[in-house]
C-alpha cells in the first residue's frame, strides 16, 4: 500500500528514472504536512504520558494508551506503537505490525513514521531484503513532507547512486531543500561542492556564503572550511570586477571596509554606490559614508568623490544628511578647488554656499570660487550665480549676457537647479525692470539707469545677507529657498 501512494505523491516514473534518459527532474515540491496534536490537548497529554510509562518499563499501560488513541487519529500513538512492536521490550519484536502501523501514519505524510520505515527498508529487517530503491523513496518524500534530515540522506544517497542512478542534479535538489528545512550538514555541504567546482553555478564567494550560515547554525566543522576558503582581500574583489560580477564585489568591498577596516574597500563601495553598475543601485547616502571613510585614510580621488556624493544626495533627499557633511563635502570642494584646480569643484563650493538649507551662506566664498568655476571652467551653474554678483561689485559698463554655457556642475545633474534659478532670475528682473540677468548700464545713464542699478545693488544685498534675503531671484517651488 504504501508503495502505490509513493508512487503517486512523488510523480515520477522509476523506469525512466533509472534508465540512461530522463525526462524530468525528481520531485522535490513539499507535501502536506501531517496533523499533529496540539501541545496541551488531551491526545498530546496522554501520549506523553504513554511515553514516560514506557520508559519506566510500565509497557502494558503505555500500550493501552496508544491503542486508545489510535481510535481517535492519533498519528503519534500510531509511530509510538510501532516502535513498541520493533523493539520488542514487552513482546518479541514484530517487525510486521511495526511497518503495517508506520505505513498508516506516512500514508499521512507523518515525518517520524517516513524516517523509520526509510531505515528499516535501507537496512532490511526479518524476512525482507534491504531495497534502497524503496528507502530513497520513502526518505524523499519525509524531505518533502519536511523532515531536514530526510531530505540530507536522500541526497548523499543520489549523490552515491543509492537506490537511484547516481547524479548530481537531483541529488543538489534534495541537498538544497534539506537546506531550505534548516539542515546545517546541507549547509557545509552545498559550501563543499561550490569550493570544489562540483556544482556548475557555485563558485569560492557562494561556498563562503554556504560555510557562513553552516556556522551560525553551530556546525562543528564550518569554522575550519571558512579558514581553509583563500581569503577576502581587494584582490578578490578586482577579480569579481573582470567578471562583471558588480553587485558580488560592491557586496565584498563593503564587509571589508566595515568590518575590515579597510579604506580602499571603502573608496571602491563609495564609488559603486556613488555611479551604480549593473546590479548595483545608486545610494548617494551609503556612498559618502564609504567615501568620507575612504577620505579619512586619504585614498585617491574619495575626499572630492564624497563631496560628489553629498552634492548629488542632497538634491535628492537632503534630510538623509548631517549639517557636517556638508561643512565637510564644502571644505573637500575648497581643496580640490585650490589644489587641484578642479572647476568642478569650485562650483561646488558655489553649490553649498549658495542654498540657505546647508548652512553654509559665505558669500565672499560665492565671489572667489564663482569666478574660477565659470571663467576658467565654463560652469553654467557657478556663471548663474556669480555672474550677477560680479557685475553687481565692478564699476559699471555696458556688456551683454555671460554666454557661459560650457560646462555642467557634476555631469549636468544640476540641470534642475540651474534651470530654477533662470527662472527665478527672470521673474526677479521682469519686476525690477531690468531687460537681462547680466546686464549692466554705465554710471552716467539716464534716471532709468539709477533704477536699474539700484535693482543691482538691491540684487548684491540680497546676496551677502544669503540665506535669509535672496528669495527675489529664488522661485517658491525651490526647496532650498
Amino acid at each position: 500500500m504504501l508503495k502505490s501512494v509513493l508512487v503517486a505523491v512523488l510523480g515520477l516514473c522509476l523506469a525512466g528514472l533509472f534508465g540512461g534518459a530522463r525526462a524530468q527532474f525528481l520531485d522535490v515540491t513539499p507535501v502536506p504536512e501531517a496533523r499533529w496534536s496540539e501541545p496541551g490537548s488531551v491526545s498530546y497529554t496522554q501520549n506523553e504520558n504513554a511515553k514516560r510509562l514506557y520508559a519506566a518499563g510500565q509497557y502494558d499501560q503505555a500500550k493501552a494508551i496508544w491503542e486508545n488513541l489510535i481510535r481517535y487519529g492519533s498519528l503519534e500513538a500510531l509511530n509510538n506503537l510501532g516502535v513498541y512492536y520493533r523493539e520488542g521490550k514487552a513482546v518479541p519484536s514484530d517487525y510486521a505490525k511495526a511497518v503495517s502501523l508506520w505505513q498508516q501514519a506516512a500514508e499521512q505524510n507523518f515525518t517520524p513514521s517516513l524516517m523509520n520505515l526509510a531505515g528499516l527498508y535501507r537496512s532490511g529487517y526479518p524476512g525482507q531484503p534491504a531495497n534502497a530503491q524503496k528507502a530513497f523513496q520513502t526518505y524523499v518524500l519525509a524531505g518533502r513532507a519536511g523532515d531536514e534530515n530526510g531530505a540530507y540522506i536522500a541526497a548523499n544517497m543520489a549523490f552515491n547512486g543509492e537506490g537511484i542512478a547516481s547524479n548530481f542534479a537531483d541529488g543538489h535538489r534534495l541537498l538544497m531543500l534539506a537546506a531550505d528545512l534548516g539542515n546545517p550538514s546541507a549547509f557545509l555541504t552545498m559550501g563543499k561542492f561550490d569550493e570544489l567546482g562540483l556544482n556548475p553555478d557555485g563558485d569560492l564567494m557562494s561556498a563562503r556564503n554556504w560555510y557562513e550560515q553552516a556556522d551560525a547554525m553551530g556546525h562543528p566543522l564550518a569554522a575550519a572550511a571558512l579558514r581553509d576558503l583563500p581569503p577576502l582581500d581587494m584582490a578578490f574583489v578586482n577579480a569579481l570586477m573582470r567578471e562583471g560580477r558588480h553587485s558580488d564585489a560592491r557586496r565584498i568591498a563593503y564587509r571589508l571596509c566595515w568590518e575590515g577596516g579597510d579604506a580602499y574597500a571603502c573608496e571602491l563601495q563609495g564609488r559603486y554606490d556613488l555611479l551604480g553598475a549593473t546590479g548595483v543601485y545608486r545610494d548617494y547616502a551609503s556612498a559618502a559614508k564609504a567615501l568620507e571613510k575612504a577620505c579619512n585614510g586619504r585614498v585617491g580621488d574619495a575626499c572630492v568623490n564624497f563631496a560628489h556624493a553629498v552634492a548629488e544626495g542632497s538634491q535628492l533627499a537632503p534630510q538623509k544628511f548631517t549639517r557636517a557633511q556638508f561643512s565637510r563635502a564644502e571644505y573637500e570642494y575648497t581643496r580640490a578647488c585650490d589644489e587641484q584646480q578642479n572647476y568642478n569643484a569650485c562650483a561646488g563650493v558655489v553649490f553649498f554656499n549658495y542654498y540657505s538649507y546647508f548652512g553654509l551662506n559665505n558669500g565672499q566664498k560665492i565671489m572667489k570660487y564663482g569666478g574660477q568655476a565659470c571663467m576658467n571652467g565654463g560652469n553654467d551653474f557657478a556663471c548663474d550665480v556669480w555672474m550677477p554678483m560680479f557685475n553687481a561689485s565692478v564699476p559699471a559698463v555696458s556688456s551683454g549676457g555671460s554666454g557661459s554655457k560650457i560646462g555642467n556642475f557634476l555631469g549636468n545633474t544640476l540641470a534642475a537647479v540651474v534651470g530654477g534659478l533662470a527662472a527665478g532670475a527672470e521673474q526677479y528682473n521682469a519686476n525690477s525692470g531690468s531687460t537681462s540677468s547680466y546686464r549692466s548700464t554705465s554710471a552716467t545713464s539716464s534716471a532709468s539707469t539709477d533704477t536699474s542699478m539700484r535693482d543691482f545693488n538691491q540684487y548684491l544685498n540680497s546676496v551677502k545677507s544669503i540665506g535669509t534675503a535672496y528669495s527675489a531671484p529664488c522661485p517658491p517651488s525651490n526647496p532650498y529657498c
